[in-house]
């Protein structure tokens, strides 16, 4: 069935396991410690070389060869859950209903609902303590491919918990939707939507209040719930999904190839380029200012193929392409957008929620309080540990030979200013390191002071009792002799530690 566009939905989170909050850093995030629900609709794949040799070829494992022969092989660990790997980065999973029947996503806004097939349902879950949930939607309505249509799919499509309490009431609404609602799930269809009704106040068993604060929408914590009840799920980088979205529109692509006198496209520095690439729905910009909004656009426009009417929009929560609908562009940037392009863009939000979640860890070690230093060095060591093993694998410099993807990958990573976030938290842990050495040298030191300090007091009685022994000082006076030996060398070392205890002061 033809499609107008393509809407790929990221939900990353902070995920933790009841129970385990107070533990090492590696037993906080160890994947194999998540107990998995045998009885959902979740099911783990993995990939294994082997088995396309084994199998005829599909579209799907065509798009898969595509994909990893896109990216150098050391990226590949962090992208897929490969068979048989130890101490394995992420662990992939997919929900059955969308490959067995029609799923559908609901987005009702005022007085339209916007239907877009539910082509796949992912979450991964990885190694750093985060994870992404991902929901691939296909417009395939004709009713709503229009411009504006499109944005407010993105626009409140994205958007799982009320940025203010402005948005509580449906009616005065202007950034959340009425609900989503996912249609086709097995099991209760109310546990898979969310009207976003909250009281004002404390809530209740049914609506929620005030103190629910970051939780994200009833559809996603029950996706998760799903997956393992032993799950707790926080949100990690916004109150918003991060938006990947392909749109054919052959109108707006030849806007695209017009060249004014001086040169310049000026679709570009357009409002509706901005709305699109910013996913605003609005009906003016949300910048106000020329000189502030050309600067946004330029940074956040990828202009490689303007003359053949495409254009790439990167910003630090959206991945757009504007194109026409030409053969090409179906059915080869649309797709590179749903699978080349999409690993890129999980990879970098892989890399921003995992800076959030270590700095969010290094927060909580330091306002530990006690006197356990071996704790507190040992939560440090494996915290440390997974930093370095977090750098080594999961943010690379570099993850393609591809001239696009370079520049795509570093106009993403200047995006979300990884670079500047990686030094801030690397200094982070750096210096929760040394202060914990510092503590541990500092006992050291207290300890071995206590033990010259001891030493010195009972020099005197030790030299004393070398040199005269314990021998009596007469025949038949031993008991004499040795009460006066005695007392002189309680007499000494009390003389001694006054000493050692005056010049300390």
């Amino acid at each position: 069935m033809d499609y107008y566009s393509y809407h790929i939905f990221y939900f990353p989170f902070k995920w933790e396991v009841k129970g385990k909050e107070n533990e090492i850093f590696s037993e906080q995030v160890d994947l194999d410690n998540i107990p998995i629900s045998s009885h959902s609709m979740w099911e783990r794949v993995q990939i294994e070389d082997s088995q396309y040799s084994q199998q005829k070829d599909t579209k799907e494992q065509e798009e898969l060869f595509a994909e990893r022969q896109y990216y150098y092989d050391f990226v590949h660990p962090v992208l897929y859950d490969i068979k048989n790997v130890k101490n394995s980065i992420i662990h992939h999973y997919e929900r059955r209903e969308p490959k067995e029947s029609v799923v559908e996503y609901h987005i009702k806004v005022k007085d339209k609902t916007y239907v877009l097939r539910l082509d796949a349902l992912n979450v991964n879950l990885y190694s750093t303590g985060v994870g992404i949930m991902s929901f691939f939607l296909k417009n395939e309505k004709e009713e709503q491919k229009d411009e504006n249509s499109i944005r407010d799919i993105n626009q409140f499509g994205r958007r799982i918990m009320p940025p203010h309490c402005g948005e509580f009431s449906q009616g005065g609404r202007n950034m959340l939707a009425d609900y989503i609602q996912i249609v086709g799930l097995h099991g209760d269809e109310y546990r898979y939507s969310d009207t976003y009704d909250y009281v004002k106040g404390v809530g209740t068993s049914l609506k929620r209040g005030f103190e629910c604060v970051w939780q994200p929408a009833w559809f996603i914590k029950h996706l998760i719930e799903d997956l393992s009840s032993s799950l707790r799920v926080t949100p990690v980088i916004d109150d918003r999904m991060l938006v990947n979205c392909w749109y054919g529109n052959d109108d707006l692509a030849t806007d695209i190839k017009t060249v004014d006198r001086d040169g310049k496209v000026p679709f570009v520095y357009s409002d509706l380029w901005y709305k699109h690439l910013f996913v605003d729905n609005g009906s003016d910009p949300t910048c106000q200012n020329e000189e502030m909004k050309k600067r946004l656009l330029k940074e956040s426009t990828y202009s490689r193929w303007q003359k053949y009417g495409t254009l790439y929009g990167l910003s630090r929560y959206s991945m757009v392409l504007l194109t026409d609908t030409q053969w090409f562009a179906k059915n080869v940037l649309a797709m590179h957008m749903r699978t080349i392009y999409s690993r890129m863009f999980e990879l970098v939000i892989l890399q921003r929620a995992s800076i959030l979640r270590f700095s969010g860890e290094v927060t909580r070690v330091s306002a530990l309080k006690g006197n356990d230093n071996k704790k507190l060095s040992e939560r440090i060591a494996s915290l440390y540990k997974e930093y370095i093993r977090f750098i080594n694998q999961i943010y690379f410099r570099s993850v393609t030979a591809q001239d696009q993807g370079i520049e795509m990958y570093e106009m993403l990573l200047r995006q979300f200013d990884s670079d500047t976030q990686i030094k801030d938290l690397d200094d982070e842990i750096s210096e929760l390191h040394q202060y914990v050495s510092l503590m541990i040298d500092q006992r050291r030191n207290e300890n071995g002071e206590m033990l010259n300090v001891l030493a010195a007091i009972f020099l005197p009685s030790t030299l004393l009792t070398g040199v005269f022994g314990m021998n009596p000082f007469r025949e038949g006076q031993e008991v004499l002799s040795i009460g006066i030996q005695i007392l002189l060398i309680a007499i000494i070392t009390i003389v001694f530690f006054k000493i050692l205890k005056n010049r300390r002061k």
